[in-house]
């Protein structure tokens, strides 16, 4: 029998309870998927060294290491690639969410779940993992985590980097808030051109790529700013890619094939704590991918990965 494609792919169960584990296995296994498994916290540790997994599900509550403490730990060791993690409980507050998510898990999936989500989950952080491993070992690929300026522009500031006027200002304000409040994802993407004004067509292919909640405006000379809300990594992820691939399909003045430089930003995420780390992280990731020349998406999610998509 033919083996699954996904068979190769091998995630880590951490629960402290058998039926949990069993439960998650079960499903996991129907999709294709090798399963190994920990019965709590520092047995995760252990398995993880031992087997390395290509993704972790942690139970929030577990003895000797709780699930945030080693995803925190995970997360450390892994920082010189992208180990997606998603946190599992049946505390499912705004409070407790926000906490897995701040202590560096992807994703946070409330206990009842149905298989069917946990799998469509599972897929869309290893299509992400697969994207940023294919360039890890490229000059294109992961780099240090770059200190961002402040960039964002209100009435008071005299930076030049990024200018957005009252209302725009209020706009973005307002969406963190929301998304703070109902500990709700939040992606923010900068969007410019590599060279040449093409502004009007590059607004073009920007407002043919996003849905009709997303938020999009100029931010000066230097291309756009775009706000996701409820947009998750994986989600931002295809939406540059998208873009990027799009514009690159898109001709300009003398038939010339437009290049853009993307860079991304999340909420929740262990560097984000306001609207000014939201857009200082997105500006820093842009100015990154221009300054290894250009064409490239730039993914702030603990350090900056770099990478331009296949065509």
């Amino acid at each position: 029998m033919q083996a699954s494609p996904t068979s190769a792919i091998k995630v880590l169960v951490a629960d402290d309870s058998e039926a949990e584990r069993h439960a998650a296995r079960t499903t996991l296994r129907a999709a294709g998927y090798s399963v190994v498994e920990a019965f709590d916290g520092q047995h995760a540790l252990e398995v993880f060294a031992r087997e390395r997994p290509d993704l972790v599900l942690l139970d929030v509550v577990m003895p000797r290491l709780t699930g945030l403490e080693t995803c925190r730990i995970l997360k450390a060791k892994t920082q010189s690639s992208y180990l997606p993690v998603i946190m599992l409980s049946t505390r499912n507050s705004v409070n407790s969410r926000v906490e897995g998510l701040r202590s560096g898990a992807d994703d946070y999936l409330g206990k009842p779940y149905d298989g069917d989500e946990l799998v469509a989950r599972v897929e869309a952080l290893l299509r992400a993992r697969k994207v940023l491993g294919d360039t890890e070992g490229s000059a294109a690929g992961a780099t240090a985590t770059t200190t961002a300026p402040r960039t964002f522009v209100g009435e008071d500031s005299d930076s030049t980097s990024l200018h957005v006027d009252d209302g725009q200002r209020r706009r973005m304000e307002e969406e963190f808030d929301r998304a703070e409040r109902y500990s709700d994802p939040l992606a923010c993407l900068r969007v410019a051109a590599d060279g040449g004004s093409v502004q009007s067509a590059l607004r073009s292919v920007i407002e043919s790529s996003i849905r009709k909640i997303d938020i999009v405006f100029e931010a000066g000379d230097e291309g756009f700013m775009l706000l996701l809300p409820n947009t998750h990594f994986p989600g931002a992820l295809s939406v540059a890619e998208r873009i990027w691939k799009d514009a690159r399909s898109t001709s300009v003045v003398g038939n010339k094939v437009m290049s853009v430089s993307v860079g991304v930003s999340f909420y929740p995420n262990r560097d984000t704590h306001s609207l000014q780390d939201l857009v200082d992280l997105v500006e820093a990731a842009l100015k990154q991918a221009r300054e290894v020349g250009g064409g490239k998406i730039c993914l702030y999610q603990h350090q900056g990965y770099l990478y331009a998509p296949e065509t």
